[in-house]
């Protein structure tokens, strides 16, 4: 370990104990404006990846849909706020003015804001929003899109009336309201389906902003929609910003000199404490917003390698990992990694149980457990480590060197993120590290990862007794009977799957520059907390 802290030199000068273990950070940056908000100005933003085509059914992709916010919404979405934690999920109206449960949780019915108007921008040209949107909307999803699993739970979709949706259940799910506010569901208009335009290069939206200019490796531009229902809990029209910008930087050190001079407004992205400490220097007014993030890395152990068929293998690798060390030495802090990230406060397990589970190595009881399982003189396997920068890069090597205290060689081998991917989804490989996508919800977590159709179930675990938990708690109404299961769920994976095994979440920061007021950021894309941001000057 000592050796290791010299090795990482200055990085422990910058260590900040206190959010080591945190799961959710409120710090000076994100204090209430003392003035009042005001109409006018415009923000910039950085988005670090160009969006390929417009299409939200289409890909996952973040430079995609961080775009698509400004002009789209959702029939929910989630309320932010200084009293809103990053990772708290608390439904918005949106599109959706209010809704309805029936008492068997089998029928939903939403009731549309009468006063919503497509932006005028042909061939919908300012027409009302109606309920064949949603219906068109959702239908294309179910059939094609890549978020439908959102709506893998959904039976029918009918309108009634022109303000008024139904969708009625194949079963009980109680996250239905968190899938229709996940970052991906954004409604568009039915001419989007049926021909009317080409939803790849045209964006046509309900949302606070029009978008007016995409100019690949330059910038996307915004004006405000003059029509755009949304108020402020005061009652002032939104959004305040006149324009908005997103500029395409890809090179982490021309943004850097971007924010530094001004240009950016709103940081987006990966940045590390060391840059960050850099900037609070060279812009010592900026606004220090931190959180832990709602990622966290993971190591899959793949059972087709014949030691890592054996439990007591996959525990002993869990037990030689020192993730408190690693978090504090490599990423400066952040949340021990679990089942359900770190940012979910509500849905995570408990962070002194998390400790306890994963945050506290026991090299001796490590390797009694590879002697139990035959391999008393240790083993060998390939890590494929998914590129995704320096610092992940050094998480690795901090693993492969705790490995190696139980006798477990982990030769590593780089690969670039597509690449990584494609081999997880081909079960090709030994051992992978990567980066897990954001997720808002625990049943996500359970549903990508641990049924057997499930897109990041790189391991193939098909375990009927967890099916049945994880079906069973998408049932459960009352919050704290599901949380409880939820606990139940995440304990289960730890006792008899411990496959992948969950790392680190570390801390993601998001400075603004000080004439931004409002912002609060949050973990769905599209940035929804921007309507309500205003500037000084």
């Amino acid at each position: 370990m000592l050796e290791r802290m010299l090795h990482y030199g200055n990085v422990l000068g910058r260590i900040t104990p206190a959010l080591a273990l945190s799961a959710s950070l409120a710090l000076p940056g994100m204090a209430v404006a003392q003035e009042a908000p005001r109409h006018g100005g415009k923000v910039t933003i950085n988005v670090h990846g160009e969006a390929p085509n417009f299409d939200p059914l289409a890909s996952t992709e973040f430079g995609v849909h961080s775009r698509l916010g400004l002009a789209l919404n959702r029939l929910i979405e989630w309320k932010t706020g200084p009293d809103i934690a990053y990772g708290q999920f608390v439904p918005k109206p949106a599109l959706a003015e209010s809704w309805e449960v029936s008492e068997d949780g089998l029928k939903y019915t939403f009731h549309l804001r009468p006063d919503v108007v497509w932006q005028d921008i042909a061939p919908v040209a300012g027409r009302p929003f109606v309920a064949a949107d949603v219906v068109a909307t959702y239908e294309a999803i179910r059939k094609g899109g890549v978020q439908k699993g959102q709506l893998a739970a959904v039976d029918t979709i009918t309108a009634p009336d022109d303000h008024t949706v139904v969708m009625t259940m194949k079963r009980p799910n109680v996250v239905l309201l968190q899938a229709l506010a996940h970052q991906n569901m954004w409604i568009l208009p039915r001419e989007a389906f049926d021909g009317g335009y080409d939803r790849n290069t045209v964006v046509i939206g309900t949302g606070p902003w029009i978008l007016t200019q995409n100019e690949a490796g330059v910038a996307t531009r915004y004006v405000r929609n003059p029509k755009y229902f949304g108020k402020s809990d005061a009652g002032e029209q939104l959004p305040y910003l006149d324009e908005v910008e997103i500029l395409p930087i890809k090179d982490l050190n021309a943004r850097i000199m971007a924010f530094r001079s001004g240009q950016i407004d709103i940081w987006f992205g990966p940045l590390n404490l060391t840059q960050m400490e850099g900037l609070k220097q060279a812009v010592p007014d900026m606004k220090d917003i931190q959180t832990v993030a709602n990622t966290q890395s993971e190591l899959y152990l793949n059972p087709t390698f014949k030691p890592f068929s054996d439990l007591r293998v996959r525990q002993a690798i869990n037990l030689a990992i020192d993730r408190q060390g690693l978090g504090e030495v490599v990423r400066g802090g952040g949340g021990i990694g679990g089942v359900v990230g770190a940012a979910l406060v509500a849905q995570t397990l408990p962070q002194e149980e998390r400790i306890a589970l994963y945050g506290t190595p026991d090299h001796e009881k490590a390797k009694a457990l590879l002697a139990e399982a035959g391999f008393a003189d240790g083993l060998t396997f390939e890590l494929t480590v998914l590129n995704y920068g320096e610092e992940f890069v050094r998480e690795a090597e901090w693993i492969q060197q705790d490995l190696a205290e139980i006798g477990v060689k982990a030769e590593i081998k780089m690969v670039d993120m597509v690449a990584g991917q494609a081999l997880g989804k081909e079960g090709n490989f030994q051992g992978m590290f990567l980066m897990m996508s954001p997720f808002a919800e625990a049943n996500e977590y359970f549903t990508t990862h641990f049924l057997k159709e499930g897109n990041r179930n790189y391991t193939g675990i098909d375990d009927p007794k967890l099916v049945e938990m994880i079906r069973e708690q998408q049932g459960i109404a009352d919050p704290a009977a599901r949380q409880q299961k939820v606990w139940e769920i995440q304990r289960y994976i730890y006792q008899n799957i411990q496959n992948p095994l969950p790392i680190w979440a570390a801390v993601l920061l998001h400075p603004a520059q000080a004439r931004v007021e409002g912002w609060h950021p949050m973990l769905t894309q599209g940035f929804p907390s921007l309507p309500e941001v205003w500037v000084t000057k």
